[in-house]
């Protein structure tokens, strides 16, 4: 061949074996992604509908159980045990206008919840349940801690000096408190004494007077400012009401000591560091 028909040659680039790769690569990802878009795709569990299922079983549950015991539990026999001031019949009574469930759960759930108001001088009671019909009721007496006459009327207070219950006859064991005067009485609130000061000694005498299992009968505070106990036939001068502590934590000693004896036991001058302590007979 001449050199010239070789110069006129033409030679065409052949196809790199690195490009055929990479083509081959994009043909099977796409033949890949088409297969799989074709497949169903598999449906996973909601969580919300796992939810419901159970907030409805929960009800269901909740449904059964309060019917059940609406149906099972009616009160038929109620027990009191506890009340020193009040019949059995007035704390059920009571029981029974503070929003009563005549249901035996209900109403100790109730009970624990909201306690149940009942009578002036109950600090609280507490319902137990015997079996499902019947139920006992306990009651934690809030002792009158004492009384005042106002409009021929027994005033009786508590140990904060809230007047709580007003009755005709007067309770021997309940301290009588004279020699005061009062703006006015207003039943569920604190008594309103013109002397303020006498009001926190009149709580004062009165705790000691539980405290010490004392047996008082009168609480008498005189024109000027001592005051006086009265026990029986016996009159106990405390003074004015200064180291109240001292005086009222000896007087159960003192008093067993003259048991039977009429007269004026004095404490006026009693200390802790001077014990003086007289008594003069009648």
């Amino acid at each position: 061949m001449s050199e010239k028909n070789v110069d006129n040659i033409i030679e065409f680039p052949q196809p790199k074996a690195e490009e055929e790769i990479v083509q081959l690569e994009e043909k099977e990802e796409i033949t890949e992604n088409a297969e799989n878009q074709s497949k169903p795709k598999k449906k996973e569990p909601k969580k919300g509908h796992k939810l419901r299922r159970l907030f409805v079983i929960l009800v269901l549950f909740l449904a059964i159980l309060i019917g059940g015991i609406s149906y099972f539990c009616p009160i038929e026999k109620i027990n009191v045990k506890g009340t020193a001031y009040y019949t059995d019949q007035q704390i059920i009574n009571a029981l029974k206008k503070d929003h009563y469930i005549n249901n035996s759960v209900f109403l100790m759930i109730k009970n624990r919840i909201s306690p149940i108001e009942t009578m002036p001088f109950v600090d609280k009671i507490d319902i137990q349940i015997e079996n499902r019909n019947t139920i006992t009721v306990k009651v934690h007496d809030s002792l009158r801690a004492g009384c005042i006459k106002y409009a021929r009327k027994y005033i009786y207070f508590d140990k904060k000096g809230k007047a709580l219950e007003v009755m005709d006859k007067r309770l021997e064991e309940v301290p009588l408190v004279t020699g005061l005067k009062y703006d006015h009485i207003v039943i569920g609130k604190t008594l309103k004494v013109k002397d303020k000061e006498r009001l926190a000694q009149i709580v004062k005498i009165t705790t000691l007077i539980t405290k010490n299992e004392l047996t008082i009968n009168e609480i008498v505070f005189r024109s000027d400012d001592s005051v006086r106990l009265v026990r029986g036939q016996i009159t106990i001068d405390l003074g004015e009401p200064v180291n109240l502590d001292a005086k009222l934590s000896v007087l159960p000693n003192v008093l067993n000591s003259l048991e039977g004896q009429r007269g004026i036991l004095n404490l006026s001058e009693y200390t802790e560091d001077a014990k003086v302590i007289t008594f003069k007979k009648k």
